[in-house]
């Protein structure tokens, strides 16, 4: 994959005033695409609004629940590739929205997916999902990705149940000779300008900022952590061989490598001892009876090979990555931290 892939294409990305949305559109921008979002209004001190300057041709605020407006601007925009990215996607929240959770995740993507096969420009779409999707047996090695899909929780149930929508459309567009429809699945990202709750990274920072004791729920789990921007190269590379009509596999994991595979309490401490003139952590149980996974990495063998993809940044590198974006964003503002680390990962 080469950024000229990119240059004067028209990528449509759902979702695209979410923290990873935010990211990937400010990177095509470096690119020379021609970026059109679809997405739900951006939440307040969101990176969307902090980052004023990303550039979009068309933006358009619109629920993917909503199938007539979601398919009038997907037509609209007849875009080259698409990068489904809409989605709800906090494990606590499902338990407090499970419908909605399911609309979204399932339903939503059934709307985004149909209208997109009536686009005579598309070549590609990449359909984001999860880590999650995977039935969790807490084993110590990764999950590939021909293992069993399932969820016992209503956020991993409803990603599964996207993943199967995929699959559906994938085999709808291959009838009506359509574009190729490749799943991307990665775990839990950390990275600059993240403010959702109940994540450790956005949860630490705001404690800092307001010179208070970060509260950890679980600081026993393991989780996949990782840089927000491998990722988003593993799905730019699915786009970039999809443009190029490369023949490829159905589905792609983007997990982080094993020197990332720390404990909760682990990352907490290292990035208390990186932030400057803190309060440290304190073990807070919320009390709710909402189980979490305790452990649940992936195998990224076949990007690997396939793509050619692989980890940048380990999970204490991310962290630093972060709090630098954070305190560069509050000298010289957001965007420009954006186009500072995108430029930094180009060059590793």
């Amino acid at each position: 994959m080469q950024p000229n892939d990119f240059r004067g294409v028209k990528v449509l990305i759902t979702g695209h005033t979410g923290f990873k949305g935010a990211w990937l559109s400010r990177i095509l921008n470096t690119w020379g695409a021609d970026v059109s979002g679809l997405s739900l209004k951006p939440e307040r001190n969101s990176l969307y609004l902090r980052a004023s300057g990303i550039e979009f041709k068309s933006s358009k605020y619109i629920d993917i629940n909503d199938r007539k407006k979601t398919a009038k601007f997907i037509g609209k925009c007849n875009p080259d590739i698409l990068i489904h990215m809409a989605a709800q996607p906090l494990v606590r929240r499902s338990y407090r929205e499970p419908v909605e959770t399911f609309g979204t995740n399932v339903m939503g993507t059934a709307h985004v997916l149909d209208a997109s096969l009536m686009c005579s420009n598309l070549k590609g779409i990449v359909a984001i999902t999860t880590d999650k999707v995977y039935r969790n047996i807490e084993k110590l090695d990764g999950y590939h990705e021909d293992e069993p899909l399932g969820g016992e929780d209503p956020y991993s149930a409803s990603k599964s149940g996207s993943e199967m929508v995929v699959t559906a459309w994938r085999n709808l567009a291959e009838i009506k000779s359509g574009p190729k429809i490749v799943a991307a699945r990665s775990g839990n990202v950390i990275g600059g300008g993240d403010h959702a709750a109940d994540r450790l990274l956005p949860d630490l920072i705001r404690g800092f900022l307001a010179d208070k004791q970060a509260e950890i729920r679980n600081p026993n789990s393991l989780r996949p952590w990782q840089h927000v921007l491998d990722p988003l190269f593993g799905y730019l590379s699915i786009a970039s061989s999809l443009l190029g009509k490369k023949e490829l596999s159905d589905a792609f994991n983007f997990g982080p490598d094993e020197k990332s595979k720390l404990k909760v309490s682990e990352m907490a401490d290292f990035s208390c001892s990186y932030w400057p003139k803190n309060k440290g952590w304190k073990y807070a149980p919320s009390g709710e009876d909402m189980p979490e996974s305790n452990l649940l990495w992936l195998s990224s063998e076949r990007s690997q090979k396939e793509l050619g993809w692989r980890n940048k940044l380990d999970a204490k590198e991310a962290i630093k990555w972060t709090i630098d974006w954070e305190l560069m964003a509050r000298d010289k503002g957001a965007l420009a931290a954006l186009d500072n680390q995108i430029e930094r990962y180009s060059k590793l």
